[in-house]
């Protein structure tokens, strides 16, 4: 509909840009890999079809910026319902069904910094900690860039231990998460200490806290960064306590979250696709559009997201330039009617 001539819903802009048939030619035999050169013996066959580009990007995305302290690592569910054998169902996201990302990005910003594609049992997670556990494998080589440079990395129960925050410490790695009262590690004294509402009870090892604090359920945080100390804070006219490690966590881990919440907005991937790598694709088109503007607005931009993508749409046909065969397109049936009765 983007190229009809019909005087309704008719945009001359796009036909100036190509012809009908060219974008349709684009859209229908869009490859990024040769098929030829797929080896089905090696784990990364499920990702060959996209995984030039995703190199590339994964490279650009931690070149041309330095993150700053804060960090959060989280799972990010690109929509799929099609066939897929490491299609994966998450209830607690929106879309549900679909392939997940575990993302690293910036805690105030969203910027993405780093990321991995689960594709079931042959998931590349690198070869830097092959010998760890997969949760503490997949947040230790996503900040592997990152470690002993004094970084804060905010996690959820999915990927905290103390073992984790142990050699995240030694690695000059700081580390807040919430934590299972089942992982291994945690002392049988916090296990069983009764609170109640409002209060707290902390433990330490070395650098290491474990908190157990009673709110409306009983929580449990680890962090090698804060003490046992409270913050007071006003909630609809009450004033309470709760512990700034808590407070701290709830104010930094969402930048996985704050991205997922920017791409839904603009997107260019669409909803129904018949290629799981053209959905991978345009997602990761869209994050890399989304990092743009970041930095954009790092560098004291002052224009809206929405201003910014029509003018990088248009800087890039000014470059790249136009179809110099286009031709006006098709008459719309109505036009042809016209000109029989005439």
């Amino acid at each position: 509909m983007y190229f009809s001539k019909r005087e309704s819903i008719e945009t001359p802009f796009f036909s100036k840009v190509m012809t009908e048939r060219k974008f349709a030619l684009i859209c229908k035999f869009l490859h990024f890999s040769n098929n030829n050169e797929i080896d089905e013996n090696t784990s990364q066959r499920k990702l060959f079809k996209i995984k030039p580009v995703l190199d590339h990007l994964q490279k650009r995305f931690m070149e041309v910026y330095i993150p700053e302290q804060n960090i959060s690592i989280d799972e990010s569910l690109l929509g799929w319902k099609g066939r897929l054998t490491w299609k994966q169902y998450i209830p607690s996201k929106r879309k549900r069904f679909g392939i997940t990302l575990f993302i690293l990005a910036e805690s105030s910003s969203g910027y993405t910094y780093n990321f991995l594609i689960y594709t079931g049992a042959d998931t590349n997670y690198g070869d830097s900690f092959a010998s760890e556990p997969l949760s503490a494998r997949v947040v230790l080589e996503l900040s592997n860039n990152i470690l002993d440079k004094g970084y804060c990395l905010f996690l959820d129960n999915y990927y905290t231990s103390v073992d984790l925050a142990e050699k995240l410490s030694m690695r000059r790695t700081d580390c807040v998460g919430t934590m299972r009262l089942n992982r291994k590690g945690i002392p049988k004294e916090l296990k069983e200490k009764k609170l109640e509402h409002g209060e707290a009870y902390a433990l330490f090892r070395k650098k290491i806290m474990l908190l157990k604090y009673k709110d409306k359920k009983e929580i449990v945080m680890i962090s090698t960064l804060h003490d046992n100390q409270f913050v007071e804070k006003t909630k609809r006219g009450k004033v309470m306590k709760k512990p700034v490690v808590i407070e701290h966590y709830n104010k930094k881990m969402g930048g996985v979250d704050l991205t997922d919440n920017m791409l839904h907005f603009y997107a260019m991937s669409r909803t129904h696709l018949k290629k799981y790598y053209r959905k991978i694709f345009l997602h990761f088109l869209d994050i890399t559009v989304l990092n743009s503007y970041i930095l954009y607005k790092k560098l004291c931009g002052r224009k809206s997201r929405l201003n910014f993508v029509i003018d990088l749409a248009e800087k890039l046909i000014e470059k790249y330039g136009r179809d110099k065969n286009c031709n006006a397109g098709r008459r719309s049936k109505t036009q042809k009617q016209k000109m029989q009765v005439g």
